[in-house]
């Protein structure tokens, strides 16, 4: 299951907005290129209901952010707690004796009435022993820290032999995080070659370095989606893009035909808005800038697949079919301009731009849509690509370099992986989210269907890691990013096109590119 989550990002995507626009003033002002910050890959929450999360969005790791110590409390399920017990049976290692509680570093609280929580307190039972009082009765002792500080905090708990346990897995902390000692490899803790990570495989492969596993991922959900009215869409008169989906004909051209027919609807009608959609678009080609092999980082810079999609992206900007939220919304998205019918596709994160008290539905309660007005789908699939490829984001926690608790770690993780398999706790959380967040049949049952690793999805996970070599070249906040340039420019102000962001930053990418390639033929 992959809803339940912390609405703790629109807090720092405008504080990254507000840093970002600062910068931004002044690199206009000496008349230099200006790029938007991106809250990507990790730019929302899915805190699932198997109990990991990815909770954080990769925004701007230098952005003032102060998060408060929140300890949230959630009702407990009957329906979930039952189907996690029945699922413990499955455990690989259900007599580990686990003492002492798990310490968390991050920026939010761990539920502990999610369904790997329930699973873990009825097999391993409540920790009897930690270092944080306040904390007896738990699973987890939570030590908060400010989202901007995050890794200067941790690289000081490790270096004073105080280490925390697990630590939010970001994309845009790997494979960096990893070369600079923030974590160990958990594949000497869990069996990751047993028949449990089967389906995982592919997505996990694309996370190895060297040949060791440093994260467990066992689950995914949508990085982004689209959401649009279906009212809209027909007042329009546009073809449903989820019949074009399941008819294998959403592709870049449809998008295309589409968002020049929306434009001529009316004045200022725009087909997309969001911090990040250029990424979903360049991965749909299935050569991400910078890919992972499993023993080396390569550099698709000069891929014919990457210039193909910088045309797309270029299109979009040229064409005037984006929204362009530097020029008219002071650099920050507009869902307002969405819920008004000016915006076809609102595509800035996943599961989590639905719910909440700031999400998109809303909109539906407050305007008395139909339940069906809001509808779901993927980013449209390359038409010459030999597969449909998506950016996903993907579940999973880092084990910390100094951390001891290995049964506690190891406990947790196998929990994760066997309620998120178990069927039966797939519904029961499933459910939970309809009741909860106001998902329908439609949009749910889509989403599930779609983000499932037994083969049966039409897509196929693919992931980008451009912003995890350093952020002294790959800041995603930053105006001066080598990285972020390369296409942010090309779709939001297209001051210079990708040739020439290219010339200007290949060596620099590719120098850093080949000194963590020597790091990791190290690990």
């Amino acid at each position: 299951a992959l809803f339940r989550k912390s609405r703790f990002f629109g807090h720092v995507w405008r504080n990254t907005m507000i840093n970002f626009k600062k910068a931004a003033a002044g690199v206009l002002a000496a008349g230099m290129i200006l790029s938007l910050t991106a809250c990507d890959e990790e730019s929302g929450t899915t805190v699932s209901g198997s109990g990991t999360s990815n909770a954080a969005p990769d925004a701007n790791a230098n952005a003032v952010v102060t998060t408060p110590l929140v300890t949230t409390t959630y009702d407990t399920d009957p329906a979930v707690i039952d189907a996690a017990k029945e699922a413990s049976a499955s455990l690989d290692n259900p007599d580990l004796k686990v003492d002492k509680r798990i310490k968390w570093m991050a920026w939010w609280d761990i539920d502990e009435t999610t369904a790997a929580a329930e699973m873990f307190k009825s097999v391993y039972g409540v920790p009897a022993t930690g270092d944080d009082p306040s904390r007896e009765g738990r699973i987890f002792e939570y030590i908060n820290v400010a989202y901007g500080e995050r890794y200067d905090k941790l690289a000081t708990a490790i270096q004073s032999g105080d280490s925390p346990d697990l630590f939010p897995f970001e994309i845009r902390d790997f494979p960096y995080g990893v070369i600079k000692g923030r974590y160990q490899p958990v594949d000497t803790i869990l069996n990751l070659e047993g028949s449990k990570w089967d389906g995982a495989r592919d997505v996990l492969n694309q996370f190895r370095l060297n040949g060791r596993y440093y994260c467990a991922i066992y689950e995914i959900s949508f990085d982004s989606l689209l959401y649009y009215r279906k009212s809209v869409l027909e007042g329009a008169g546009l073809k449903d893009p989820r019949t074009l989906f399941e008819n294998d004909e959403w592709t870049w051209d449809t998008f295309l035909d589409m968002a020049r027919q929306f434009q001529q609807s009316g004045d200022g009608k725009y087909v997309i808005e969001g911090y990040n959609p250029e990424n979903e678009f360049v991965v749909s080609t299935g050569t991400p800038i910078i890919e992972n092999d499993g023993t080396k980082l390569i550099n698709n810079m000069n891929n014919a697949n990457v210039e193909r999609v910088m045309d797309l992206l270029s299109t979009l900007q040229k064409e005037n079919l984006r929204y362009p939220l530097h020029e008219l919304n002071g650099w920050s998205v507009n869902p307002k301009a969405w819920a008004q019918g000016d915006i076809l596709f609102y595509g800035n994160g996943g599961t989590w731009e639905f719910e909440g008290d700031s999400g998109l539905n809303k909109f539906a309660q407050r305007f008395g849509w139909n339940d069906d007005e809001i509808c779901v789908v993927p980013y449209p699939r390359d038409p010459q690509a030999d597969k449909y490829y998506h950016f996903m984001k993907q579940d999973a926690m880092m084990w910390c370099k100094g951390s001891t608790n290995d049964a506690g770690v190891a406990a947790w993780i196998d929990c994760s992986v066997t309620s998120s398999l178990d069927p039966a706790v797939t519904a029961a959380s499933k459910q939970q989210s309809k009741d909860k967040n106001g998902w329908t049949d439609y949009n749910l049952d889509f989403i599930y269907s779609q983000t499932t690793l037994d083969g049966t999805s039409k897509l196929t996970p693919i992931f980008d890691f451009k912003n995890g070599i350093g952020t002294d070249v790959a800041d995603a906040g930053k105006a001066e990013s080598p990285v972020e340039s390369l296409t942010k420019t090309v779709f939001l102000t297209g001051e210079k096109t990708y040739t020439q962001l290219r010339e200007e930053n290949f060596a620099t990418i590719d120098t850093r590119i080949n000194e963590l390639n020597d790091a990791i033929s190290k690990l």
